[in-house]
Parts: C-alpha cells; sequence; structure tokens
C-alpha cells in the first residue's frame, strides 16, 4: 500500500514522501486501541478490591492520635497481599497489552511504538512496589517534614498507588500515540487521584478503601468505553 503512493507523486519525490508519511499517520490513526489500556487497567483495579479487603493486614506501627472523642489509637497496616497482587497484575497487563498491540500491527500493516510503554510501565510497576513498601514501613518519618505529618503522608501515599504508577505509564501511550484526547484524560485522572476527589463518598472500617480504588476503576472504565466508541469509526474507516 505504501508504495502506492511512493510511485504516484508525477516524479516529484517530496510530493510521494508526503503521502506515504500521510498514509502512515492515517494508518496510525485508525488503529489507535486507547480503549484496551484503559479497560484493562480498569479491571486490574477492581481486581485488588476484594484482594485487599480480604487479604490480610500487617500493623507496621501504632501510636496515640486526638480524635472529636477524645484520645484514641491510630495504626499504620499494609496488606500484604496488594505487594505480591500488584506487580504480577501489571506486568502481566503489560504483555497483554503489547501482545494485542502486535496484532493490531500485523492487522493494519504499520505499528505503534508501544514498545517504550510497555518498558515504562513494567519499570514504574517495579518501582511503584519498592516506593509502597517503603511509605508503608515509614509512614511515621513524616512528622520532621515541617508540614502536618497527615498530608506529608497521605500525598506519599496517593504517588506511592498502582492507580497512580497506571496513569504515568498512560502518559508514555500518549507519545506513543500522539493522542492528545488521552493526554487530556490522563491529566484529568491524575489529578483526581492527587486532589484527592472522592466525590463526597468516604467509607469507615474495613472498606474504607474502597474509594481509593472504585474512582480510579471507574474512570478507567469510563475512558475505556469512551475511546472505543470515538475510535470505531476510525478503525471502521479505509485506511
Amino acid at each position: 500500500m505504501l508504495n502506492e503512493f511512493a510511485y504516484a507523486g508525477d516524479g516529484d519525490p517530496h510530493e510521494a514522501l508526503s503521502r506515504a508519511r500521510d498514509l502512515v499517520r492515517r494508518v496510525r490513526t485508525a488503529q489507535r486501541a486507547t480503549w484496551f489500556p484503559l479497560l484493562v487497567f480498569a479491571a486490574v483495579t477492581f481486581a485488588a478490591i476484594p484482594i485487599e479487603r480480604y487479604g490480610g493486614y500487617h500493623v507496621v506501627t501504632c501510636r496515640a492520635i486526638a480524635t472529636p472523642q477524645g484520645r484514641g489509637l491510630g495504626c499504620v497496616a499494609y496488606s500484604n497481599a496488594l505487594f505480591v497482587y500488584w506487580p504480577i497484575a501489571l506486568i502481566l497487563s503489560y504483555v497483554g497489552i503489547a501482545a494485542f498491540y502486535a496484532h493490531q500491527s500485523r492487522k493494519r500493516g504499520v505499528g505503534t511504538r508501544v514498545r517504550p510503554y510497555v518498558i515504562a510501565g513494567i519499570v514504574l510497576a517495579v518501582a511503584v512496589t519498592a516506593a509502597t513498601v517503603w511509605v508503608a514501613h515509614n509512614a511515621s518519618l513524616s512528622v520532621d517534614a515541617g508540614l502536618p505529618a497527615q498530608q506529608v503522608s497521605d500525598l506519599a501515599g496517593r504517588l506511592a498507588r498502582p492507580t497512580f504508577a497506571i496513569g504515568l505509564a498512560l502518559l508514555v501511550l500518549v507519545w506513543a500515540e500522539r493522542n492528545l484526547a488521552l493526554l487530556v484524560f490522563m491529566v484529568g485522572y491524575l489529578v483526581i487521584l492527587l486532589a484527592p476527589v472522592t466525590f463526597g463518598w468516604v467509607l469507615m472500617g474495613r472498606w474504607a478503601f474502597a474509594p481509593q480504588l472504585v474512582i480510579p476503576g471507574g474512570l478507567l472504565l469510563l475512558g475505556a468505553i469512551g475511546f472505543a466508541i470515538a475510535q470505531r469509526p476510525a478503525r471502521l474507516s479505509p485506511a
């Protein structure tokens, strides 16, 4: 298909090259599958909910805190199961995404530069696991930061979440697909995770963590649906 344009420029190599580049751009746009990584990570995020709820907790440290009802005991705890689940789930997700994009490339004949995205995602999956372990074991160190301890601890915890790492890696996919719509979506996603925006949804007890997973998982799912609808005509249009 590219050769057809390479020799259709009436003897002008610059025009032929321009047409060839335009063809590559249109094929890459037509084969975008932004919805697939978003759908995969939405599923991975929702699957983490029962694992965090029933995976068991290990208490790191406890200290006295002031509550509206008086003095109480605040404890920092983490789930051992999540430290196993997230790196395995994320790495398998990136492998599956790479295989899907390779299949798309074979169908369309022009590939998306997905390898940097996959590599960045795997590196972030390993890094965020290490960061989460560090934050879990050093939450009390934020007392000396010169800011309210709870604010520092919350910010460090949000930055170390796998859901935030998913967003950072997807910014690499923005570059790979040259997808401005995905950039806008991911900036909004990261802002909501860092704010954090709870939409007024607050739970107590053993389900208190649920909004931290349901909200990003829901955003990823809505994004997957939106991009699937938006990109469907492009995938079906002639090259």
